[in-house]
């Protein structure tokens, strides 16, 4: 690690920078801004008038320009001739595969030329095993008994290629038995906002723009002639779906399990016995199966459907999941169809190398990673991410102590639980390890690449199924990352309750959020804020119901569970008297109690790293030290708290405002902003605010 400045003013290229970009976010104006009153405007002013929302995206802020950084670094190196080794023979052979799966999905030609034969036939697959006769289309008849062993054949299909109609099958831990991986099995989500179904403006163009696409797209002549009865049929069973299917809100969800001969009965219609048997070679006896009284419902929706409208379904599922696979105008109404719903421009196309980029990172992300990490990830990051993890989780226990509302005997066990946390740090040592040629080709062996990126999409499809099946009824190995996480490039850090780890990516890892050669202060009010943020988490509305092993139990008792109560209410009430305001000047509120654990976790993350960073300054001095242009404009105490909130500074589209409004567990970002900061003392103190006592705290 490079010495610290000797100098009170850092000179550097990295504080030169630092400080400029955080002029850049600063409003115009902020010196007339007061920070106790507005401090969002103050710090994220800048950012939002200056920068511009990519027609493809939603958004604009500090994660959009960490990943833009990580997928232009990693496109000079994919695209760069170079006659570099990234190890050993096995290492660079680990790389020509990352780099033929980029070019086949590069190969616009190709993909063009192909158009969407390959989907058509993938379709085909449905229509074998699910067969209707042109007479059925015409007359259709009720989903009955005999029609069982075809919906299961089609169903095992698409699980195979990693579908999941009706359905949805994943390997979770298991909560009373952290160590072993047991199936989940819930609902399939809507493929829209549920919205779409009671608007019937938006519904009418959903249903005109299915019909579309099925006559073009369809595999035989009888179903694409019943294209727009198949688009009626799907709408009307969606709808059956949507109205009836309970919502996975959860980890919470993933604790109730039920013996597997019991599920599969429940719902005799996807013969689960021979799915699992087909795709898991260890036996089930477990399921997490979070909504038992939906398979009648959803036995009584299938018995009361037709069966063109089940094939629809099934077809429908097949075109959404492979629908990027393919090149024509065939399937473009799909995507602009998509592209409005989501908040974007109908007619916004992304650059070709950000998709490819996108979709090596998602399919192939730890062969993505191997060379990023070589080139991004220094020896200074990852010990100054240990320290920072270490010192910020020593605080979070430490204050436990002193928590007035909590028991002895609660408080010895939140603190136990606190330390016995496990850190992913950087990139995964096992399952696969990084740092090992020979596990990192182990992991991608049945991942078939080659010329063709249709082809390589469905061997994902195939992989991706085949690596999910392995894992149900198997022991969790040491070291493994939680499931989800595929990529080191990814700009995420969170908590996984089910065995009480923290996950902090290194794609995260870049300047502005951490930087070994700039002030602490700036780490800690950036980086600390996120990692205090993960930890607490373990203690949070969700997180507290799981003890130090990952095992879902009760260690609450009633005086601790009423001042937890008593306290989370206060929080549900600041929050939920905040509005946001869209770009017609209208508000609408922020749901207190949908995103009271993220608001638990933010509040507890600011105030464990500002007490975290209060220890390295006073054991380590010389950390902090100014930068240009800002030691005569804030204090270091100042600073920590604008390096925190400038992480958090976003511009959205309204679209994506009210969709987060709906269903997102996170508050917007103007709302964390301005309650994280009232909610610390620290915060109060450094502007010198006239009212220093926080409004809500919990740890």
């Amino acid at each position: 690690m490079a010495p610290y400045p000797t100098n009170s003013v850092c000179l550097s290229q990295s504080c030169i920078q630092t400080a400029s970009t955080i002029f850049s976010r600063f409003s115009p104006n902020f010196q007339n801004i007061d920070p106790c009153t507005n401090f969002e405007e103050l710090v994220c002013g800048g950012l939002k008038e200056n920068n511009v929302i990519a027609p493809w995206e939603s958004s604009f802020g500090e994660p959009t320009i960490l990943n833009d950084a990580n997928y232009v670094l990693m496109k000079n190196i994919l695209e760069t001739p170079s006659n570099r080794s990234w190890g050993s023979p096995l290492d660079d052979k680990n790389f020509e595969k990352l780099v033929d799966g980029y070019n086949a999905c590069m190969n616009e030609t190709a993909i063009s030329e192909r158009g969407i034969e390959p989907l058509v036939t993938l379709l085909g697959n449905i229509t074998e095993s699910f067969p209707i006769s042109a007479k059925e289309y015409e007359s259709p008849k009720s989903f009955g008994a005999d029609d069982h062993k075809s919906f299961a054949q089609t169903y095992l299909w698409a699980v195979q290629n990693s579908i999941f109609p009706f359905l949805v099958l994943n390997p979770n831990l298991d909560p009373n038995y952290p160590e072993t991986f047991i199936p989940t099995i819930i609902p399939t989500g809507p493929p829209f906002s549920s919205v779409l179904y009671t608007d019937e403006e938006l519904r009418t163009q959903y249903e005109t723009m299915v019909a579309q696409v099925f006559t073009d797209v369809l595999p035989t002549n009888e179903t694409r002639a019943a294209a727009k009865d198949l688009a009626h049929g799907l709408l009307e069973l969606e709808e059956k779906i949507v109205s009836t299917a309970p919502a996975f809100s959860g980890v919470l969800d993933l604790v109730k399990i039920q013996a597997f001969d019991d599920v599969a009965q429940s719902v005799p219609e996807f013969d689960l016995p021979s799915v699992f048997k087909a795709i898991s070679p260890s036996p089930v006896n477990r399921t997490s199966y979070p909504f038992p009284e939906y398979a009648p419902i959803l036995s009584e929706i299938l018995a009361n459907s037709t069966k063109p409208a089940i094939q629809a379904y099934f077809l429908w599922q097949a075109i959404l999941k492979y629908r990027t696979a393919v090149d024509g105008p065939e399937i473009q109404p799909l995507t602009e169809f998509m592209n409005q719903v989501n908040g974007k421009d109908p007619a916004s196309t992304v650059e070709r190398w950000r998709t490819c980029m996108a979709e090596a990172d998602s399919k192939m992300g730890w062969l993505l990673s191997k060379p990023y990490v070589e080139v991004r990830y220094t020896e200074a990051i990852q010990n100054t991410l240990e320290e920072m993890a270490t010192r910020i989780q020593n605080k979070l226990a430490s204050n436990i102590g002193q928590i007035e509302w909590m028991t002895d005997k609660v408080k010895a066990i939140a603190k136990q639980k606190v330390e016995a946390i496990s850190r992913n740090l950087g990139y995964p040592k096992a399952s696969p390890n990084l740092d090992d040629a020979q596990s990192l080709s182990d992991y991608y062996a049945s991942f078939d690449v080659s010329e063709s990126y249709f082809d390589n999409t469905v061997s994902y499809g195939k992989w991706m199924s085949k690596t999910n099946g392995a894992l149900m009824g198997s022991k969790m190995q040491d070291g493994t990352w939680p499931q989800g996480t595929n990529s080191a490039l990814t700009i995420n850090a969170f908590y996984y309750p089910q065995d009480n780890s923290i996950t902090i990516i290194a794609g995260i890892l870049q300047q502005m959020v951490l930087d070994p050669s700039v002030p602490a202060y700036m780490n800690y009010g950036a980086l600390g804020t996120i990692i205090g943020h993960e930890f607490t988490h373990s203690l949070d509305a969700n997180g507290r119901q799981f003890d130090s092993k990952g095992a879902f139990e009760n260690w609450w008792d009633e005086e601790s569970e009423k001042g937890f109560a008593e306290r989370s209410q206060c929080l549900i009430k600041q929050y939920s008297a905040d509005n946001v305001t869209f770009s017609d000047g209208s508000q609408a509120p922020v749901n207190g109690t949908q995103t009271l654990s993220e608001n638990i976790a933010d509040t507890g993350g600011i105030n464990t790293a500002w007490d975290a960073w209060q220890d390295k300054r006073r054991e380590d001095p010389a950390s902090d030290f100014d930068l240009p242009g800002l030691a005569d404009r804030f204090t270091h105490e100042q600073l920590f708290y604008i390096s925190s909130a400038q992480f958090f500074c976003e511009k959205s589209t309204d679209e994506a405002l009210s969709k987060q409004l709906a269903s997102d567990e996170h508050s917007p970002s103007a709302v964390r902003i301005k309650s994280m900061m009232e909610n610390s003392r620290g915060f109060r103190e450094a502007f010198n605010c006239p009212v220093k006592e926080p409004t809500c705290v919990i740890y």
